[in-house]
C-alpha cells in the first residue's frame, strides 16, 4: 500500500490543494485536523470536497466553546480518474478554524 501526502498545513479553512491521482482503483482519502466552536454542545467538523463534489466530513462533538478539538479522522473510499484533482477542506456549520488549527490529507492506494 502506498500513501500520497496531499496537504499538511495550518488553517484557517477553507484550504484547497491540487494533487495528481496515480491510479484509477478504489483508494481511501484520510482527512484530519482541529477546529473549534463559539457555542457549547454542537457538532463541528471539516467538510471535504473533491473536484467540487462533497465526499464526506470529519467531525467531533464539542461540549465547550472556544476550545480547539481534533476531529475524528475520516477515511473516505474514493475512485478517481488518473490525473489532476482538487481537494477542498472547509468549515462545517457551527465550526471555526484559525492559524492554530492544522490539517492533513493523504490518499491511501
Amino acid at each position: 500500500m502506498a500513501v500520497q501526502l496531499i496537504l499538511q498545513q495550518a488553517g484557517p479553512l477553507p484550504i484547497t490543494a491540487t494533487f495528481k491521482s496515480i491510479g484509477d482503483s478504489q483508494m481511501y482519502l484520510e482527512v484530519n485536523g482541529s477546529v473549534w466552536a463559539t457555542s457549547p454542545n454542537v457538532m463541528t467538523g471539516i467538510t471535504i470536497q473533491i473536484d467540487g463534489q462533497s465526499v464526506g466530513q470529519a467531525k467531533i462533538f464539542s461540549n465547550g466553546p472556544s476550545t480547539h478539538r481534533a476531529v475524528v479522522p475520516a477515511y473516505i473510499p474514493v475512485t478517481l480518474e488518473p490525473g489532476q484533482h482538487k481537494l477542498t477542506l472547509s468549515a462545517s456549520s457551527n465550526t471555526v478554524s484559525d492559524s492554530n488549527d492544522n490539517f492533513t490529507a493523504v490518499i491511501h492506494y
